[in-house]
């Protein structure tokens, strides 16, 4: 009889009675001050962004970085909806302080009217009408 199993997220030997490995239950269980994380909702985000190798953002997808929350690309869980804790996927911290207060659909307009006005054209300025801005 086998001693060990297998992390559910990045396949590394676990003992038995676990689900996940410690890297991987330490990025589950990391705290949110602002209020209770969902543990399912990201042990699914983790399970969507592994790679084989390292863990890579939802809305880039450049690889993150796990323990230096001072880099650009560090991991964080972002909600698709905010607030929502049932939502939420794995993006690179830059990205997600962009996204801030805006659902996935509002960040993709925001972007693409950005990258359009970049490039010369215009801006449409209904895109500020955010559902879920709280400042």
């Amino acid at each position: 009889m086998s001693s060990s199993s297998v992390c559910q997220v990045c396949g590394v030997s676990i003992h038995r009675a676990a689900y996940c490995c410690k890297r991987c239950k330490k990025l589950i269980d990391r705290v949110d001050t602002r209020r209770k994380p969902n543990r399912e909702a990201r042990l699914w985000a983790l399970k969507q962004a592994w790679d084989g190798e390292g863990f890579r953002c939802y809305y880039s997808g450049i690889k993150l970085i796990e323990n230096n929350s001072k880099d650009p690309r560090y991991l964080t869980f972002d909600h698709r909806t905010p607030r929502q804790e049932g939502d939420v996927v794995v993006a690179a911290a830059a990205i997600n302080d962009m996204k801030s207060d805006m659902t996935e659909e509002e960040f993709k307009r925001m972007i693409i009217l950005l990258a359009n006005h970049f490039n010369g054209g215009s801006f449409d300025e209904g895109a500020f009408d955010l559902k879920h801005w709280k400042r």
